[in-house]
């Protein structure tokens, strides 16, 4: 997880245990509403991958779905990845709230922090894993 000197690593999410493979279809872009977020979660018990994805019209944003200051889950239902209006990304936990667009802690006790990206996009509507970026 990466820090507010540094952006996070764009492929850090492939050295988890579990992880998809890019170009893996999540499902429909019609599963996840305007404005809200959806969980993805691959494995079973102690070496599950969870990400989400939340979306804004036709873009989408995808993210680990650990919390960069104390590594728990953000949600703590089903789909609840935002704030109350859903302008940004809020760990249940201890209420930290993230920009929607890169993740970049704006609030709380992770403010300045990084969620860690997972990049997807839509392809003939469904929401995909895109390929790795290149290092820089």
């Amino acid at each position: 997880m990466a820090d507010a000197l540094s952006q996070p690593d764009p492929n850090l999410w492939r050295t988890r245990p579990r992880a998809p493979m890019p170009g893996t279809v999540l499902g429909p872009l019609e599963d996840v509403g305007n404005g809200k977020a959806k969980e993805y979660v691959f494995g079973r018990g102690t070496t599950v991958f969870s990400m989400f994805v939340v979306r804004r019209d036709e873009h989408v944003y995808g993210y680990l779905n650990i919390c960069p200051h104390y590594s728990s889950p953000l949600n703590h239902r089903a789909g609840h990845f935002l704030n109350e209006d859903g302008s940004r990304i809020r760990c249940t936990m201890h209420f930290a709230e993230f920009r929607i667009e890169d993740g970049f802690g704006v609030a709380g006790a992770a403010q300045n922090c990084w969620l860690d990206p997972v990049p997807v996009h839509i392809e003939d509507g469904n929401i995909v894993i895109s390929k790795l970026q290149a290092s820089s």
